[in-house]
């Protein structure tokens, strides 16, 4: 399951504002100096043998008598702090600086950020975060960053190390303004950044905890650098807003409410937030930036919901789930949100908001989808040189889809079942193909930023993550479709680099890592020559665990030469234990600890559970294009050709 920013915020986030006092720092180890502006951005901070200013992180050289001498490489800066109290001026040459060691209070008279994203919204580039970590106990290993992406089908991922005094970095690419995951020990929260930018933070993990209460808890996180003052007013601001939130009436009323009536709540919800937001902003300043990112995200987060809750309602037709019907005035009102602005992209919703459009997304689309796959199948097989028994077993199939009669009631003969499975693959990309032409009629009236974005994860989802290039045939209809220009050449790189990089990723594999507490060189190592086909997932994964209903068929119909391994992580053991058991899960299992998941979310970057990897013949990983079990025979003929290799 791919964690969304979301998730994250109620298993982790962010004492309300009226418990928001002076504090000192919370560690004797790190000396804090904050700005006097009521902006509260560090200034300084002091550690043992370093310093964080300037938005750098420095050497520090000595610290005598009110003189800090600090470096890095060959360049050396002095400061001079005269200390009164808990305030001090700050002297660097002929530049000083009012600082004090706790931050304001006096929120009502704070100076506001005035950061300008506009200019190169659209900027590859990398950003730079750097800083310290105060650990509740034991240090961690690794700081992560995951982030969704509007033009892609799974959430980015990338990973730093910690030393053992707590000073991280990071370096990762960023295309547009935009909120990021921090995953740092036991610390979850949410940042925002921009392409090129250079930030620096101070963790405290005492401050993070589990459950419900700490939704609406501040946590105490310094920031310094490009957009601190930004940082810190989301701080004060997002605990705020989880008590008007409403998730668990909203996780109701999705799953008891008809559409209608839904729709209806939704919209008034929105309303809710809005004005929450509006009032907010009346009672404290706040820059123009987060009102903006703000406001548009109570927008775009109210259509994610609304889209979700067709498919986290589907119906039983002829024993089978189906997606449920919704009318066309509820989609109607639900593309009243989209808006052709390219600030949308800054709000943590609106990737799964345009994620929710690249599928089929109610029963009389999935229906169409399928009937124009039905006929170019029918018109592909019909064009082949088939004997006129095969000919008539296949007029029979058509008249039997025509009619509609049900999957489970169809009775074709095994030469006609035969020959499906020889053409499966074939097969498969007209079904792709039909979806691709309901999709560019689905999406027509779209501005070209969100149908850009829709389209680029469509192209993730159905062919790129499937380890297949995209057809010449869509690619040739790129100027016809109106694609936004920054996103096209978003969407030509991804095309290029898979087309550069598909035999080292779906053929050759890449190396495993030969050191003693390596899963993966365990796995190698125990089952030489087998192909092994390993599922990454969490015991809170509801996709995970939904994948399990069909691994006793799966095992049954694998090729021999085929073992299955099941990789646990961010979980409890006796969870762990307890489901195994449930399932019936029968193959190789290991139980990550947080120490140990680390060292492999490192090596592996895994951007979400369940994640599927593969271990081929000859030693080798691939991480990518790998069939989940549900994906019946895709999977069993992916497993066959490794096996055959």
């Amino acid at each position: 399951m791919k964690m969304t920013f979301f998730s994250f915020y109620l298993l982790f986030n962010i004492l309300p504002l009226r418990a928001y006092s002076q504090q000192e720092n919370p560690t004797a180890i790190l000396q804090s100096w904050y700005s006097t502006d009521g902006t509260n951005s560090l200034i300084l901070a002091i550690g043992e043998d370093f310093a964080l200013y300037d938005g750098q992180v420095w050497a520090l050289k000595s610290s005598e008598d009110g003189t800090i001498a600090i470096h890095q490489g060959s360049e050396m800066r002095t400061l001079t702090l005269n200390k009164s109290g808990d305030k001090a001026i700050l002297t660097e040459a002929d530049k000083e600086l009012a600082v004090r060691s706790s931050k304001s209070t006096d929120l009502k008279n704070r100076k506001v950020g005035q950061t300008d994203v506009s200019k190169d919204f659209f900027r590859e580039d990398q950003v730079l975060l750097q800083g310290v970590f105060l650990p509740k106990e034991a240090m961690p290993s690794t700081i992560t960053i995951i982030y969704n992406h509007a033009f892609s089908e799974e959430q980015l991922q990338f990973t730093g190390d910690v030393d053992e005094k707590g000073l991280f970095k990071v370096i990762f690419p960023l295309d547009y303004p935009q909120e990021v995951m921090v995953r740092i020990g036991n610390a979850f929260f949410t940042y925002f950044s921009k392409p090129s930018a250079k930030q620096i933070m101070v963790v405290d993990e005492r401050s993070f905890g589990s459950g419900q209460a700490t939704w609406t808890q501040v946590k105490n996180i310094d920031f310094m650098g490009d957009l601190a003052v930004e940082n810190e007013e989301r701080r004060l601001l997002n605990p705020e807003f989880m008590k008007v939130r409403d998730y668990f009436i909203t996780d109701s009323m999705q799953k008891n409410l008809d559409p209608e009536a839904f729709l209806n709540y939704r919209l008034g919800l929105m309303k809710k937030h809005e004005d929450f937001f509006r009032n907010y902003f009346d009672s404290l300043p706040v820059s123009p930036l987060m009102q903006e990112v703000h406001l548009r995200n109570a927008r775009t987060y109210a259509g994610d919901d609304l889209m979700r809750y067709i498919w986290l309602n589907p119906i039983i037709e002829n024993g089978q789930q189906v997606l449920r019907e919704v009318s066309d005035v509820y989609i109607a009102e639900v593309k009243k949100l989209i808006t052709a602005d390219r600030e949308d992209l800054m709000t943590a919703e609106f990737s799964g908001f345009m994620r929710e459009f690249s599928m089929p997304t109610r029963k009389s689309e999935s229906e169409k989808s399928k009937k124009r796959g039905d006929q170019l199948i029918y018109d592909y097989l019909k064009s082949l040189n088939l004997s006129d028994s095969l000919l008539a077993d296949l007029e029979n199939w058509k008249i039997q889809l025509d009619k509609g009669t049900p999957p489970q009631e169809m009775k074709n003969p095994e030469r006609l079942v035969s020959l499906m499975k020889e053409n499966q693959e074939t097969l498969i990309n007209f079904r792709f193909q039909a979806m691709w032409e309901n999709l560019l009629e689905k999406v027509s009236d779209l501005p070209p930023i969100p149908k850009s974005s829709i389209i680029s994860t469509f192209f993730d989802m159905v062919y790129l993550s499937r380890g297949q290039q995209i057809p010449e045939f869509i690619q040739a209809q790129f100027d016809q479709v109106q694609l936004d220009q920054n996103i096209l050449a978003i969407i030509e790189d991804k095309i290029d680099y898979f087309e550069r990089s598909k035999n080292a990723k779906f053929v050759e594999g890449v190396a495993i890592a030969e050191n003693a507490d390596n899963v993966l060189a365990e796995l190698k190592e125990k089952h030489p020559g087998k192909v092994i086909y390993i599922d990454v997932w969490a015991t809170w994964c509801g996709p995970c665990i939904s994948e399990f209903k069909n691994a006793e068929i799966l095992k049954k119909e694998a090729p021999e030469g085929v073992v299955f391994a099941y990789i646990c992580a961010q979980s409890e053991r006796e969870a762990f234990e307890n489901q195994i058991k449930k399932y019936q899960l029968a193959g190789e299992h290991y139980f990550l600890d947080q120490e140990a998941y680390q060292q492999f979310d490192k090596e592996l970057n895994i951007t979400g559970f369940p994640t599927y990897l593969l271990i081929t013949k000859e030693g080798k990983l691939i991480r990518e294009g790998i069939h989940r079990p549900s994906s019946g025979d895709q999977l069993l003929q992916q497993l066959e050709k490794f096996v055959s290799r």
